[in-house]
């Protein structure tokens, strides 16, 4: 099928999904509530047309490769980015211009609207795709319009989900725990640049209400206090009495007056060097515990990873009638164990709701180290496993929101496949676990942790107190490609039976043995491929492999493996990590002997916080 063919079959399947979403045609913007536009499965068509030049200019710029495994991503423009130009700068060096278009959703036209591409790593997985993550604002470039009360548009591409529900269902339930979280519906994405694309269909997309003073008002029923959506902070540190200091990284969406400033920073004090009983006594009227209690909750619950603990997606707001700082969530494609750093898949799944982060978090710490808050915290964790966190609701909620996305994910795919273009992204090739067993799997994790008889996985992961554990990333297809009985277990003789596998795939040298070449070469042939496409950045996979099981193996330092010596290797990790002696792994201990064997690769610092330049 050809594209223009996919965009047709799609245009003329859309009344047919609005009446079974209920929906009953095209929704207009006219007289929208913002409840009516985020209303459950509402789908909006949404029209962007760009000229060739503004197309062209809007490109990412700058840094555009990802550590994961696959090809190098499509060359970055050579021309710069006009100096005029504003630009918004992603944590990973990654210049995203904005751009001037028109945009249709539902009847309404928009014209003289913001654009830009946006994300962080989204923006890199997406490298090789024309469906990317999209913000529209729609009176930065001389338009004055608002959808649903807001000035803001967020449509985000879900290249990392393969099921394009985690963002709806995720902010539900926060919304589900009390935490005031984003609203979505689904949006069907057309793009139009003369002499490129003819209404060419991007896909589906789901579109996230904006945090902005709409949202305050309505959750908050004030809008005037400081709003902030930090980056690179995951530890609110003491940086002296200079708001200079902290604005970096708290990043507030306007400047706070002196007490607002000294309000933020007393509450870093406090957090960061207050002695016990200070803190015990004054941390409630600086931070609504409560609603941190809820979003901790949340949090933990779907594995979101990708957040507080890791030092961004998350908003902060001092609100004006409190003087509390409160916490929003921002950005779940990644949760639902769809961030490897946690660990494997079922280390994700069997998430501790104590202690869902690496190393310390003092925060988080310091609060539940007192009992009346950690007794508030177990009690609203029991009632949260029978509302919000219930098996029954999540099963019935995804069942929803997959009817829902089911045929615009249709028309998604054969659209990107016309464009030839890979279906997805994965991360180091980990496939995250489908959300019907997630929940299965973590409804049960939380019924044992209330109880008392678990206390879940608490990751190493990378970066906060411990070391990376890569074999986290490489346990979960690599047990799949070995456990050939399906017991959940690596046995000894699976293991062997991998080890001889790899040989036999190798190229042998006159001398019967075999190189880093051959080596490598025979890695590619037997590791398990990649289960949507890979992400691009060109680290091979196999080369770093050869090299570490080389180095581990080659007993007389000739360069060269026989049989021998690769089967010894492989008997000695496994005897190392076999602690009860019985012969087989389990994913945690096959986890830990594959972090032995393979160390992390560098990939260089952190994200930092994300510049807007002009």
């Amino acid at each position: 099928m050809t594209a223009r063919s996919a965009r047709r079959a799609a245009e003329r399947s859309l009344p047919v999904l609005f009446t079974v979403l209920g929906l009953f045609g095209t929704p207009s913007l006219s007289a929208a509530e913002k409840s009516e536009v985020f209303a459950p499965g509402k789908l909006w068509p949404v029209h962007i047309t760009l000229s060739a030049e503004e197309y062209a200019a809007i490109e990412p710029r700058g840094n555009r490769g990802f550590p994961g495994f696959g090809q190098p991503a499509p060359k970055a423009p050579d021309k710069p980015v006009d100096s005029k130009r504003e630009v918004h700068r992603n944590n990973f060096g990654t210049d995203l211009p904005w751009g001037t278009a028109s945009v249709a959703i539902g009847d309404q036209t928009f014209e003289k609207v913001g654009i830009r591409y946006k994300g962080n790593g989204t923006i890199m997985d997406a490298a090789r795709t024309a469906k990317k993550s999209i913000k529209i604002d729609l009176d930065r470039a001389g338009g004055s319009g608002r959808f649903g009360g807001s000035k803001s548009i967020n449509l985000h591409c879900e290249v990392t989900d393969p099921t394009k529900c985690r963002e709806v269902l995720g902010y539900a339930i926060y919304r589900g725990a009390g935490v005031p979280a984003p609203r979505t519906a689904l949006a069907e994405v057309w793009l139009t640049v003369p002499g490129k694309f003819d209404k060419e269909l991007l896909g589906v997309y789901t579109l996230v209400e904006e945090v902005d003073k709409s949202f305050l008002k309505d959750r908050f029923g004030d809008d005037k206090g400081v709003l902030m959506k930090p980056e690179g902070l995951r530890e609110f540190e003491d940086r002296g009495d200079d708001w200079s200091k902290y604005k970096a990284q708290y990043a507030p969406k306007r400047e706070p007056t002196r007490g607002e400033a000294a309000r933020v920073i007393a509450f870093a004090k406090l957090v960061h060097k207050g002695d016990d009983a200070t803190f015990e006594r004054d941390i409630g009227s600086y931070l609504d515990v409560d609603n941190y209690l809820r979003f901790l909750a949340a949090t933990a619950f779907v594995a979101n990873g990708d957040s507080l603990f890791f030092g961004h997606n998350y908003c902060l707001y001092l609100n004006p009638r409190t003087n509390k700082l409160h916490l929003v969530p921002w950005d779940l494609d990644r949760a639902f164990a769809n961030f490897p750093v946690l660990g494997s898949n079922s280390q994700q799944m069997n998430l501790s709701l104590t202690h869902p982060y690496p190393g310390t978090h003092r925060l988080t710490d310091r609060l539940l180290a007192i009992p009346e808050v950690r007794e508030q915290y177990q009690k609203l964790l029991k009632e949260l496993s029978g509302s919000a966190f219930s098996k029954e609701r999540l099963l019935k909620e995804l069942v929803e929101a997959e009817l829902a996305v089911k045929a615009p994910l249709e028309r998604d795919q054969k659209a990107a496949a016309a464009r030839k273009e890979a279906p997805g992204a994965v991360t180091m090739f980990v496939k995250p676990p489908g959300l019907k067993g997630f929940i299965e799997k973590r409804t049960a994790s939380v019924a044992a942790q209330v109880a008392g008889t678990s206390k879940g996985h608490i990751p190493a992961g990378f970066g906060f107190g411990g070391p990376p554990k890569f074999g986290a990333l490489l346990a979960p297809p690599m047990m799949e490609a070995m456990d050939k009985d399906g017991d959940d277990f690596v046995s000894r003789d699976e293991l062997l039976a991998s080890v001889k596998r790899l040989w036999d795939a190798c190229e042998k040298g006159p001398d019967g043995k075999v190189d880093l070449k051959a080596l490598t070469a025979g890695l590619g042939k037997s590791l398990p491929p990649a289960p949507e496409g890979a992400p691009p950045g060109g680290f091979n996979l196999g080369t770093f492999m050869a090299t570490a099981i080389m180095d581990r193996a080659d007993a007389d330092k000739d360069k060269k493996l026989t049989s021998e010596e690769m089967l010894s290797a492989a008997k000695a990790a496994f005897d190392e990590f076999d602690k009860k002696k019985g012969g087989r792994l389990d994913e945690e201990a096959f986890s830990d002997l594959l972090t032995t064997v393979f160390p992390a690769p560098k990939f260089g610092p952190p994200p930092g916080p994300p510049k807007d330049k002009k």
